[in-house]
């Protein structure tokens, strides 16, 4: 039956509509186009496995994945009891210092606080799980860990949140920690390792919450629940692998020749199935063979080749907003550096970034480590700070840069000035070393006091 178009444009409509629903796929913020991210090939829901196979399988991922946490860590920071104006004063640490980072350097903690950043970008969140010997009481995995020596911490391990699932929740809105974990259920064989085969392990295990350490960048308060590092651009990164992988079939497409046989003759029967097979065999033979010949018999032989477009503009703009997302410049982010004024602009800001990353969430991860440590005894209980360096200070080849610099300047004012408005003092501080002055100071203070002590 032949449908009026007005009947056409309702079946169109219902047809849109049921398939909309069916699928449960919006368009993000494209209220015209409901169903934009079905074909954008967007998925509505992402999940844990999304995010672990897009950085398993893509480096672009990979890298807006691991570069914060290898910039983050590329030094390691310091705990300072009291203050880190304190800690200046002082000039060296105090036992509970040494205690805390002997501990850190002994279980390997600097490395394996840098991996557990790492795992918990994927998800949304990540672990240190505590083994520990001793009692039964002590050692056993279910069990409220008690007081514990240093000595009886057999490791740290780093988890994803695939591999430590909470399973029981505290209910008692009298406590401090209601509405949190209180059990979790670690497995180990939830990961696939070394291209994807699983490393044999595959007991689980329950283990009480005091055994835990959560880290969970972007999470709020009391949550566990963070912001997968993966999540806002996500869609970019699809985007990304549509534009890389387009491009290697395209070059695929156009190496492999395709051609097309029209048949050109006036009212010529169709071939027969024989006829077919035989033209078939012929073709191969001359594509594949030394043949130079073919007949075509009232056929025109087209080759069909794919027109390649140049993928470098809607490469760029998808890679600018994964860059925009992770807070790295695109030039780092994918290894590249064009011009040495544009690499130096991109690293300032990256690092920028990263040191505002080290002040915050890095050293949020520091304070759960040693807040733990001193909750089960394995350190006094101490008032304390962290203390990172700069990744924007200047290097040595830097200063030694500047150095010579400022020396030539001195230089050529006392040539034609007759002295220099620089004292040494100040170049030392401009070169990012502690000023000679300062410490001349303190002794001519600590002189006249003297003196003066005598005088009386």
């Amino acid at each position: 039956m032949m449908m009026n178009p007005r009947q056409q444009l309702m079946i169109n409509e219902i047809a849109s509509r049921m398939s909309q629903s069916l699928r449960g796929i919006h368009g993000g913020a494209d209220t015209k186009h409901t169903q934009a991210w079905a074909d954008y090939g967007y998925k509505n829901t992402l999940e844990f496995d999304d995010y672990y196979e897009m950085s398993e399988r893509f480096g672009i991922a990979a890298a807006a994945l691991t570069l914060p946490p290898e910039l983050c860590w590329r030094t390691y920071p310091k705990f300072r009891q009291g203050s880190i104006e304190d800690a200046e004063r002082r000039g060296e640490d105090t036992p509970w210092e040494s205690d805390i980072h002997s501990i850190f350097k002994k279980k390997k903690l600097w490395r394996k606080i840098k991996l557990a950043d790492e795992y918990q970008r994927v998800g949304s969140y990540g672990a240190f799980v505590v083994q520990v010997r001793g009692s039964e009481e002590q050692a056993k995995w279910d069990k409220p860990l008690p007081m514990i020596r240093a000595d009886q911490i057999v490791k740290f391990t780093p988890l994803y949140q695939d591999q430590l699932e909470p399973t029981a929740w505290e209910k008692d809105e009298q406590s401090e920690r209601y509405g949190q974990p209180i059990m979790y259920t670690f497995d180990e064989s939830q990961i696939q390792v070394n291209g994807g085969e699983q490393d044999g392990r595959t007991n689980a295990i329950t283990v009480h919450y005091t055994r835990v350490i959560i880290f969970a960048e972007g999470a709020d308060d009391d949550s566990i629940y963070g912001r997968p590092a993966l999540k806002r651009i996500f869609n970019d990164l699809v985007t990304l692998e549509k534009i890389i992988g387009a491009g290697g079939e395209g070059f695929w497409k156009s190496a492999s020749m395709k051609t097309v046989y029209t048949n050109t003759a006036k009212d010529a029967p169709l071939p027969s199935p024989t006829e077919i097979d035989d033209m078939d065999e012929a073709i191969t033979d001359f594509m594949e063979g030394m043949d130079k010949h073919l007949m075509t018999g009232g056929l025109d032989p087209k080759v069909l080749s794919a027109a390649m477009s140049d993928p470098k503009n809607p490469f760029t703009i998808a890679l600018n907003s994964v860059a925009a997302g992770v807070g790295i410049a695109s030039k780092l982010l994918i290894g590249g550096q064009e011009g040495k004024l544009a690499s130096e602009q991109d690293g300032v800001f990256t690092l920028g970034n990263m040191q505002s990353r080290r002040a915050g969430w890095c050293s949020q991860m520091m304070e759960s480590i040693a807040d733990w440590m001193m909750d089960h005894g394995v350190v006094k209980r101490a008032e304390y700070e962290v203390e990172w360096d700069d990744l924007l200070a200047p290097s040595d080849s830097d200063k030694f840069k500047l150095g010579e610099t400022l020396t030539k300047v001195i230089v050529e004012l006392i040539k034609n000035a007759g002295e220099s408005p620089i004292d040494i003092s100040e170049v030392a501080k401009i070169m990012g070393y502690k000023p000679l002055n300062e410490e001349l100071d303190v002794d001519e203070k600590d002189g006249d006091e003297e003196d003066g002590d005598i005088e009386e």
